[in-house]
Formats: structure tokens, sequence, C-alpha cells
């Protein structure tokens, strides 16, 4: 049995080398779909009929290289639920974007964002008023370090060519708008 799955190994890997094939593109509908899919994110902070936020993100795009070639954007559309004292609820769309370096982990397969950077921050285009700008930061920031801390996408391995392609130690770059995981410099 472990014969015959190194011999497929070596011809699996073999005709991927010999078809030149020795890249994977991750592409930003891949990612988003995936993040859509896999991470949910929902943060409150502060106190119930004191001062409290609630912020849920609806819907998640992703840009790769667009504004800066070696970074990932994420633009999310919140909606946040904001009681401060006795002021009626509020509910407010938020627009945030974030944006990152993507960070291949080679031992699981997985790409993580690092040095996460918030660059926009606003309700439906306009500024938000300061005092729920200051409230509302805490979550955003936490929504930032969930993203940080999930994997944005994984190699799945029971496809020949992403198994492969783990295993196998690869790089990550950013080339037209996607993330290339690629066997060689």
């Amino acid at each position: 049995m472990t014969i015959k799955l190194i011999n497929r190994f070596i011809i699996a890997f073999s005709a991927l080398m010999l078809g030149g094939c020795v890249s994977y593109s991750i592409t930003e509908q891949d990612m988003t779909k995936y993040l859509q899919d896999s991470v949910m994110l929902e943060q409150e902070v502060g106190v119930q009929s004191v001062m409290y936020a609630q912020v849920a993100v609806d819907d998640l795009e992703v840009k790769i290289g667009r504004t800066d070639n070696q970074r990932v954007s994420v633009i999310a559309n919140t909606n946040a639920k904001v009681e401060i004292f006795n002021m009626p609820n509020m509910g407010l769309d938020l627009d945030i974007e974030f944006s990152a370096i993507p960070e291949y982990d080679k031992e699981s397969g997985e790409v993580y964002l690092k040095s996460l950077r918030l660059e926009n921050f606003n309700e439906s285009g306009k500024q938000l008023p300061e005092n729920i700008a200051n409230l509302l930061q805490p979550a955003v920031s936490m929504i930032g370090l969930a993203l940080s801390q999930q994997p944005v996408y994984k190699l799945d391995g029971a496809k020949v060519q992403e198994a492969l392609l783990k295993s196998a130690e690869p790089n990550l770059v950013i080339q037209n708008n996607k993330l290339v995981i690629e066997l060689f410099d």
C-alpha cells in the first residue's frame, strides 16, 4: 500500500514538473470565497446600556496587489449597533479596509495576513463622529487581529497539485493580482 502511494506521488510529481506546472495561483475570488465560507468576524466592546458597540462583518472582498504590489487588501462591509447612554440605539453601515502582507505557512499549507494596517474606516463614505469612532475602534482592531490570526486561504491536501506544492515547501509571491505559490524563485 505504501509503495503504491509513493509511486503515485512520484508519477504525479513528475507529471507536474514535466508539464511545466510548478505554481498555483490563488485569485481574489478564491480568497474572498474562502474568507466568506471559513471566517466569522463579529466583535463586541463596552458595557450594554452605557457605552456598547457590536460590529459584525456582512460582506468581504479581497484585492491582491492593487494599491500596493506587495500587500493584500481586505474590504469589509460591516454593520455596527451602537448604544451610548440615553441616546437612541444607532445602526451604522461601516466600510473597513485592512491591508497586509501575505505569508505562507509551509507546515500547514495556509496563507496568513501579517503586518496588518487599517487603511480606511468610515460610514458609507462619510467620516464618523469622533466619539463613535473611538468607541468602535477596539472592535475594528479585534476584527483586524482575527484576520491576522486565522488563515485566509488553505491548500487542499486532497487535490494532487495543491498537495504536491504543500509538501515541496514553495514560495509565495504576488503576480498579476493573484497570490502565486511557486516551487522555485
